[in-house]
């Protein structure tokens, strides 16, 4: 019976993520598509297995142990059993308790949100955990391999923003084969992290919006919807700026191309997946917060809960209950040395994990962030096409172009205002993004230098 739960779930996600691909592929591409998603998920499994041998992967990430934790409190919990707080890492219920809300138990009978437990909105990630463990009661290490499936979508997801964006089939294929050789998504799928899962939402939703646009369809409205609104439960931040950058994306519809049908459509696929992430925000106790106006209130509250959130840890002082070392640490360097700080957030942001590191001082063999240096330097190669990419933006007056520069500006700013930078891991899940955009770019600046290598032969023929 564990043998036969463990396949359906194996399925059902594969399933999930063909499927997705399939609707939002073009007619003529979906066949290639749905190539990329086998191709993808074979390179994720090796990808996956490769870096489980290096011995930095045995320094394991502190995300990575958080959500194994509170995804075993979420499996004590389904079980009907009392789950101990500090055991399980559950910050939500812990801060409650040191309040004097609640005690340092979450118990079956308890009223309790799931993103209040844990302390977090984002809660999905580790309730997928938790799913494996509770259903087939596999181990750590399949639930890790189960990754491989939602990493399997980038190389699709890249090839299909760029032919989105206008980009030629073998362009777009071009981005396709980055993400296939990306070391990055291969080293967060290696552990317990969300980054898989979040990038498959996350470019599933900018996919959706971006092909919506271009072609409409039913199909890719919905897929929009459900995949922006689950984006809110394992990326905060990605919610908010794709859904900011569809906003924009309708005051352009309705102000400058008087498209009035189309502004409602992007409207609704924000309202609904607004709404979605708001019910999150009730999981598991939706009937606790009152009925009529008082519930749908609370609801829609619930996501902007998280932005009122954010900017009290932007504004909190070390001592306080919603301080966080990591933004306390950048406002201290920023009002110190400013200067130096928005030069180290621009290098950082651009090349780090620094790969020639590995060179001079050279690998220790014990930290997991030597494992990203890889995917960086791919990274760095990247960057010259996707500067050239993004500078076609507003020339390019396309709407798709418009909603992937002001999603990832959305993305760029949150991350340098809190943490000042937004580098490596942080940016994998938007990576298709970039891939694509490197791919546009590369070809824009080969044909530059092709058309100068023309132009200076014509010039020596003419001197001869």
């Amino acid at each position: 019976m564990k043998e036969l739960l463990l396949f359906g779930l194996v399925v059902a996600s594969l399933a999930m993520v063909t499927t997705v691909a399939a609707v939002l592929a073009t007619r003529n591409t979906r066949r290639t598509v749905l190539a990329l998603v086998l191709l993808g998920l074979l390179a994720a499994t090796i990808k996956i297995f490769i870096f489980q041998q290096a011995p930095q992967w045995k320094d394991i990430n502190p995300d990575s142990i958080t959500y194994n934790l509170n995804a075993q409190a979420f499996v004590e919990h389904w079980r009907g059993n009392a789950v101990e707080g500090q055991g399980r890492n559950l910050k939500g219920l812990l801060a409650l308790h040191a309040a004097g809300g609640h005690s340092a138990e979450w118990n079956p009978s308890d009223r309790l949100t799931y993103a209040g437990v844990i302390g977090s909105h984002e809660w999905l990630y580790p309730s997928y955990i938790a799913l494996w463990y509770w259903l087939s009661e596999v181990t750590q290490a399949v639930v890790i391999w189960s990754n491989a499936l939602w990493a399997a979508f980038f190389p699709a997801a890249a090839f299909g923003i760029a032919y989105s964006l206008g980009a030629s089939r073998r362009v777009a294929w071009a981005a396709a084969g980055l993400a296939l050789l990306d070391p990055s998504t291969g080293v967060n799928a290696s552990w317990l992290l969300k980054d898989t899962l979040a990038g498959f939402l996350a470019m599933a939703a900018l996919w959706a919006f971006m092909a919506y646009l271009r072609e409409g369809g039913k199909g890719r409205f919905v897929v929009a919807v459900l995949t922006l609104g689950g984006l809110g439960g394992v990326r905060v931040v990605a919610f908010l700026g794709l859904a900011m950058a569809a906003g924009l994306i309708s005051i352009w519809l309705l102000v400058r191309d008087k498209h009035c049908s189309r502004c409602l459509a992007v409207v609704g696929i924000v309202v609904f997946a607004w709404l979605i992430n708001g019910l999150f925000g009730q999981a598991p106790n939706f009937s606790s917060t009152g009925g009529g106006v008082t519930k749908i209130i609370s609801i829609l509250a619930a996501p902007a809960n998280t932005i009122f959130g954010g900017i009290a840890v932007l504004r909190s002082d070390s001592g306080d209950a919603s301080a966080d070392d990591s933004v306390l640490s950048w406002k201290k360097v920023l009002s110190e040395r400013p200067v130096y700080a928005i030069a180290r957030s621009l290098a950082r942001t651009l090349f780090a994990p620094y790969p020639w590191s590995a060179i001079s001082p050279g690998l220790s063999w014990m930290s997991f962030s030597e494992l990203y240096y890889p995917g960086v330097f791919l990274w760095i190669l990247c960057l010259p096409g996707v500067l050239v990419a993004l500078t076609q933006t507003f020339r390019q007056n396309d709407l798709g172009y418009l909603l992937l520069v002001f999603f990832l500006a959305a993305l760029v700013a949150a991350y340098t205002i809190w943490l000042g930078e937004w580098s490596t891991r942080q940016r994998v899940f938007a990576l298709p993004a970039f891939f694509a955009l490197a791919a546009i770019g590369w070809q824009q600046l080969l044909l530059w230098f092709d058309n100068l290598y023309r132009l200076q032969a014509k010039k020596k023929q003419l001197i001869k």
